[in-house]
């Protein structure tokens, strides 16, 4: 009776698909009492075989096929609740890792700087995000982070804001460049047209740029505040990460819009390799999946061209993820991303905002790159995003929950 009941409950935990029970096993307390349960009623099991061999009739022939019985169910129980056992130990360990906020190794949030002066009112303000209440607009910041040890700094090379609105089941998807310079800060004065925005926590760490928060917080607020959209939670992940997911997937399809020619494309340590891609459909393993939303020079392609390619790419991750043919993985796509990943979404809605993921319609999906019309470039080569219509894009894309609806667009700070 343990066993069936014990069943019974797994088929309910998979009633919602593979995808969303992998995205329960994530989180911590899930697993671990998962964990127990497998456990405890692996010992159930063992004893229950040892009591039924024990107190059984004896007969006057030998047991010898009994015992070889008996040996041979307990190997198979110790076996198979050891599997799962130790699946459910890896998922553990992984969203342990994975919902630690403050991983040194992604995440540069060192102390902040000095608060601003007594009696100065920073303009405009961004106060802390509530969490959002159920049923409400959830939204998250992606960023992939470049952690190349011998740069010695974080550079955020994929800057994505995901919004969830349940009220219309649907998703906006902005990537933000992440050469953008000339930017407002949203506690107030301008940043310089030399620095890229994907470097802004580095110079907040340094302290070249005066932030009242942290420096990844800064690079989070300031974002929400450019998109026009208050962030709730933020996800980063690593280059080398990602490149182990997508081979661990057997690879994902694209659809290339125009032919990439990128002779000085570099691999994360330097190494210059260059990378070369026809147009239209075409198969690509973690490496070069990794080229195609880095690469950004050569004919028909840029900055914006490849932040159009990453939003490709994650919607086609997550649907070969969410494949059933993909269970095998699963103990070592939890176990990268939590090594790879660091988020601070609460891992116990993980699993319900997946499965609300999967019921949107593709149609739902609006996805943008802050390129021109909406940005322009810098003398330096930089793109500088004119607040005005990107103020306008959040209208119509958040409606009454973009921070300017009804409040006047932002001044333009591009040189």
């Amino acid at each position: 009776m343990p066993a069936v009941l014990v069943l019974l409950v797994l088929i309910y935990q998979l009633r919602q698909g593979l995808f969303v029970f992998g995205a329960r096993l994530i989180n911590p307390s899930f697993s671990m009492g998962a964990l127990l349960v497998v456990i405890l009623l692996g010992l159930w099991r063992v004893a229950a075989v040892g009591h039924a061999f024990l107190t059984g009739e004896s007969l006057q022939t030998s047991r010898i096929l009994d015992r070889v019985v008996v040996g041979a169910l307990v190997a198979t129980i110790l076996i198979s609740h050891s599997a799962a056992g130790y699946m459910l130990w890896v998922s553990h360990e992984a969203g342990s890792r994975a919902f630690t906020p403050e991983n040194p190794n992604l995440i540069d949030q060192a102390t902040p700087a000095p608060s601003l002066a007594p009696g100065t009112t920073p303009e405009p303000t961004v106060t802390h995000v509530p969490t959002p209440a159920i049923g409400s607009r959830v939204t998250i910041l992606f960023t992939g982070v470049d952690a190349d040890p011998t740069r010695g700094e974080h550079l955020y090379d994929s800057i994505m804001v995901v919004s969830y609105d349940p009220s219309t089941n649907s998703v906006q998807m902005v990537s933000v460049p992440r050469d953008s310079s000339s930017y407002p800060l949203y506690f107030g004065g301008q940043d310089s047209p030399v620095r890229r925005i994907n470097a802004l926590p580095g110079a907040v760490r340094n302290g070249w740029v005066k932030s009242p928060d942290a420096p990844y917080t800064t690079l989070v607020k300031e974002i929400g505040y450019l998109v026009g959209i208050p962030i709730d939670y933020y996800a980063v992940m690593d280059l080398g990460g990602f490149v182990k997911m997508v081979d661990m997937v057997g690879g994902i399809d694209v659809n290339n819009p125009s032919a990439i020619d990128d002779p000085v494309y570099a691999t994360p340590v330097g190494t210059i390799i260059g990378f070369h891609l026809a147009a239209g459909p075409q198969h690509l393993d973690g490496n070069q999946a990794l080229a195609y939303v880095r690469s950004r020079h050569g004919a028909d392609n840029s900055d914006w061209a490849r932040s159009s390619r990453q939003q490709e790419v994650l919607v086609d991750l997550l649907h070969k993820m969410a494949q059933p043919s993909e269970i095998l993985q699963l103990p070592n796509l939890i176990s990268t991303l939590g090594s790879s990943v660091s988020t601070n979404f609460p891992a116990d809605q993980v699993a319900d905002y997946v499965a609300a993921g999967q019921s949107i319609p593709g149609q739902n999906f609006r996805q943008v790159v802050l390129g021109p019309p909406y940005s322009i470039l810098n003398s330096n080569g930089s793109s500088c995003l004119l607040n005005y219509k990107v103020a306008e894009l959040s209208i119509q894309l958040f409606g009454k929950d973009s921070t300017w609806y009804g409040k006047p667009t932002p001044a333009n700070t591009c040189p």
